[in-house]
């Protein structure tokens, strides 16, 4: 039974006046109102403001050092790109990509994008990847994450 069908009863059965339970009617919507309320600033806060996607390249012996910071409010354009954006991958990586298990044609770059874009993307660290570089003799580190 709800509260609202208990007060109404209340005030049938004469236990309360009708005022009393049109008190109990108005406290009890602003209750309901304050929780309402209190979901969607609990939303809002999990949000997060990200404002550049980030991408590094290092090497433990340092020939490979490189930053790329990206403002997230390119990323609007890139999401309409994004899908597309696979296919400029050369043929020789897309294979050694393959090769290791990586088929980047199954990521879903547009809704990554639009998780970055709405601050919903539940951990900033996009990809980690570690690889031996042996021409260089060293290992590249490459990560991409929001900030």
């Amino acid at each position: 039974m709800s509260e609202q069908q208990k007060i109404l009863e209340m005030i049938e059965k004469g236990q309360i006046t009708a005022a009393e339970g049109m008190e109990l009617l108005e406290a009890l919507n602003v209750t309901k109102e304050t929780e309402a309320i209190q979901k969607v600033e609990t939303v809002t806060a999990a949000r997060r403001n990200y404002k550049f996607l980030k991408v590094k390249v290092t090497s433990d012996n340092s020939s490979v050092n490189v930053n790329v910071n990206i403002p997230l409010r390119l990323l609007t354009t890139i999401s309409e790109i994004a899908d597309k954006m696979t296919t400029m991958v050369p043929a020789d990586a897309r294979r050694e990509m393959e090769s290791k298990g990586i088929d980047i044609s199954s990521i879903d770059f547009a809704k990554i994008i639009e998780e970055i874009i709405n601050g919903t993307l539940d951990d900033p660290n996009i990809v980690d990847v570690e690889a031996w570089d042996e021409g260089h003799k060293a290992m590249v580190k490459v990560r991409v994450y929001v900030d």
